[in-house]
């Protein structure tokens, strides 16, 4: 059970290329702009009856050029005792194609430090454990880190059609495609809400993503759903969103303490 929740909730985006056809932009209501800074909170289920086992909290914040993003998963009762509190971490830019990762960490409880670290300069990443690299991999203008990932989701949503792209892991360098699917609406503890869903699938099978973005608030990720090669299901559902710079700044200071 360990190795495959740690599996899907640390390594989800071992996305790889598919062809498919794209969704009409039409399908993307208009927004008022992506929020700039945030959190949202998530109930996180696990398996085929949507078991809870923990919450997690993202937060983020985009000013002056630069982003800041963190999700902290805190699982409970039996997964907890598989060690699955982390906090995944990506700093970086932000240009005309969207989020330029620079750092991507993954700070697992019991665990070393690992980490992606980007160098556009020299179209490579470097893949870090405690420092040490073990792994690098080329990447191009528009390529994401796992987390960056949830938002620059939104630029696929509202172009309407498939974007092929590299994601970074704190584990691989993988060619990616996100697709947009077409409107959904979801019934979350948040309400009621209008979706767009943008879905991500491995070429070998290894994972299939989908990202649920909410028409109510910007285009945010409200429902972000994993599933691995064997039928494991993470799954993580919005319960609260809070907007707005001290917001952010209160989940940052809620998960350093934490």
């Amino acid at each position: 059970m360990r190795r495959t929740l740690a599996g899907l909730v640390l390594t989800g985006a071992l996305l790889v290329a598919a062809a498919a056809s794209g969704v009409a932009a039409a399908t993307v209501q208009p927004t008022r702009g992506a929020p700039p800074a945030g959190s949202i909170q998530f109930d996180v289920h696990y398996g085929s009856q949507g078991f809870k086992i923990g919450e997690a909290r993202h937060y983020w914040r985009i000013a002056g050029g630069r982003y800041e993003m963190r999700l902290n998963l805190e699982a409970k009762g039996l997964a907890g005792l598989f060690g699955l509190h982390y906090e995944q971490r990506s700093v970086g830019t932000v240009d005309a194609r969207g989020m330029r990762p620079e750092r991507f960490s993954v700070d697992q409880r019991g665990r070393k430090l690992e980490s992606a670290e980007f160098d556009w300069q020299a179209g490579r990443v470097s893949i870090r454990r405690d420092g040490t690299e073990r792994r690098s991999g080329a990447i191009a203008p528009g390529d994401q880190d796992l987390l960056s990932l949830w938002h620059q989701a939104r630029r696929v949503a509202e172009a309407g059609k498939p974007v092929k792209l590299t994601v970074v892991t704190n584990k691989s360098v993988k060619q990616a495609t996100l697709e947009p699917k077409g409107a959904e609406t979801l019934k979350l503890a948040i309400g009621e809400v209008s979706t767009v869903r943008v879905h991500a699938w491995a070429e070998q099978g290894e994972l299939d993503i989908d990202i649920w973005l909410s028409q109510q608030h910007g285009l945010l990720p409200v429902r972000i759903r994993i599933q691995d090669e064997d039928g494991g299901v993470l799954d993580q559902r919005a319960s609260h969103i809070e907007l707005g710079p001290a917001a952010a700044v209160q989940a940052g200071q809620n998960s350093t303490q934490n």
